[in-house]
């Protein structure tokens, strides 16, 4: 699966890049990246489809290398996934490399920052991840901590549920956030819902009509209930 060159360490995705084959996906590149290997190369010249559990093993794949000091590059992206990763957000993340010329990541993800005021679990039940999260969500700090710990999620799981019930002040700029993460799992296969937001938290969902888009409920229960 993985072609060493000159240029580093080369995987050449398959047509359809799903959670079928991410699994040896990561486990080959961990080996690399253990192994040595400083700069890791996804090409996606034949690959159509990407589904969320995937683009979770990229993540986990970028934080793997960032650990060891190696540098991982995207290439050849086809137009419509490039498309999903633009409208995302997911390019300010990753480098990547169109007609030999690189974009490198804007946003690391994975900076540690002393002003992060936010606490993620995660708890497991049948096939969902519920994230309970804790604290304040604001913009940048826990916003791009969050988005981490859901991308992460998303390489094992489809069903990603946010418990707010311990979420004391959510800023409008984490909604974005929030909203481009539903756009991802849910284009790629994938479902959010929400629950258990406190009044000042779902006040600011009712005001920018944040149910229409996706499904909120009051407790845990209901959402797991609910879950077709």
């Amino acid at each position: 699966m993985v072609e060493k060159t000159g240029e580093g360490s080369i995987v050449r995705l398959p047509a359809q890049f799903v959670q079928a084959v991410s699994q040896s996906f990561l486990a080959s590149l961990r080996k690399e990246i253990a192994n040595g290997a400083i700069r890791i190369i996804v090409d996606f010249k034949e690959t159509d489809l990407i589904d969320s559990s995937a683009i979770g093993a990229l993540v986990s794949i970028a934080k793997d290398a960032r650990t060891r000091g190696a540098s991982m590059y995207i290439r050849n992206l086809n137009e419509e996934i490039r498309e999903l990763f633009l409208d995302t957000g997911l390019d300010k993340i990753f480098n990547v490399e169109t007609d030999g010329k690189v974009q490198s990541a804007e946003v690391d993800i994975f900076e540690k920052s002393v002003d992060i005021r936010l606490d993620i679990k995660t708890e497991l039940v049948d096939n969902v991840c519920i994230l309970h999260l804790a604290g304040v969500m604001n913009h940048p700090q826990g916003s791009r901590f969050f988005k981490q710990q859901f991308l992460l999620a998303m390489a094992q799981y489809k069903k990603i549920l946010l418990d707010l019930e311990e979420l004391t002040f959510f800023d409008s700029l984490s909604v974005s956030v929030v909203l481009n993460m539903n756009k991802l799992i849910k284009e790629t296969g994938g479902s959010m819902r929400l629950c258990g937001a406190n009044y000042i938290v779902n006040d600011l969902f009712n005001t920018l009509n944040i149910n229409q888009i996706i499904p909120i409920y009051n407790v845990v229960t209901d959402a797991l209930g609910d879950w077709v």
